[in-house]
């Protein structure tokens, strides 16, 4: 029987970062491409200097809110009125911020809340509809190492992403038998601004393999997808990680938290001498 390839793949957050370098795999596989991102100067940019290095494929682009509620019945739309169909979904937008819960800006966390969870949810439910009618396609999720850890000041960002992984996983049995594949991909850090490192940092970061560049994570997700994994870790090291982190004493977290400057701020200021 003949290997089903898939023609086309829509990627979320492709105007920059991991997104872009997803496109890039995937235009390089021959699939029409379709971008969506909030950003449509960016989103324009980029699809020019695809069709520009790619001139066999097709590339769309849809200017899209995704923290909107009806964000994925617009992206479906869109396709449906460019008879386009999905083969290869990738939920990648993400958004990130480091506060404590209770001192959040309210609008922040609903944001998150709403595209890492809520928008990956139906979109799953949108296309992988439509892929279960023509059994056949995949789905890459995109979740994070993070999944594993309680780390303050990423909560919600933790938490979303460990539902991410959770959902996947479990639909990937739901799909299956309809030809669907569901991936859970969970890098660790990834040389990309959303961490708003200083770029001397996140250099010296990838130096040492702590960071992982965004055109090897593309490549190792979008490959362990099309093998039909249920979940990948990109980089062998951040197996390591995941293990230990997992183990880690709440004893140290505290400690750590109260030696790391970046925590500073956490801890209510201390009492005025008299």
């Amino acid at each position: 029987m003949t290997k089903q390839e898939p023609k086309s793949a829509l990627i979320t957050g492709a105007a920059g970062g991991i997104g872009q370098q997803m496109a890039r795999v995937c235009a390089g596989k021959g699939w029409d491409v379709i971008l969506v991102d909030i950003n449509e100067e960016k989103l324009s940019e980029f699809a020019g200097i695809l069709k520009a290095e790619f001139s066999d494929i097709q590339v769309y682009t849809f200017k899209c809110n995704l923290s909107e509620q009806d964000a994925p019945e617009q992206c479906l739309a869109f396709c449906d009125e460019n008879h386009l169909e999905v083969d290869f979904l990738i939920n990648n937008a993400g958004v990130f911020f480091f506060d404590p819960l209770v001192d959040a800006d309210m609008g922040r966390v609903v944001r998150m809340i709403d595209i890492h969870m809520r928008c990956v949810t139906k979109m799953c439910m949108l296309f992988g509809a439509r892929m279960k009618q023509r059994r056949f396609g995949y789905i890459l999720n995109m979740s994070s190492m993070s999944a594993w850890m309680a780390m303050p000041g990423i909560s919600i960002y933790n938490a979303s992403k460990a539902y991410v992984r959770s959902m996947s996983r479990s639909i990937y049995f739901e799909l299956k038998p309809w030809n669907v594949h569901v991936t859970a991909v969970c890098p660790g850090g990834i040389n990309t601004p959303l961490f708003n490192l200083p770029e001397n940092l996140r250099n010296l970061a990838v130096k040492f393999g702590i960071l992982m560049q965004p055109d090897k994570l593309a490549k190792k997700a979008i490959k362990a997808t099309l093998k039909k994994k249920i979940q990948t870790i990109p980089g062998i090291s951040n197996h390591f990680w995941v293990f230990l982190v997992q183990r880690l004493p709440n004893w140290l977290v505290t400690f750590i938290m109260k030696h790391l400057k970046v925590y500073d701020r956490f801890w209510k200021e201390p009492e005025s001498k008299p």
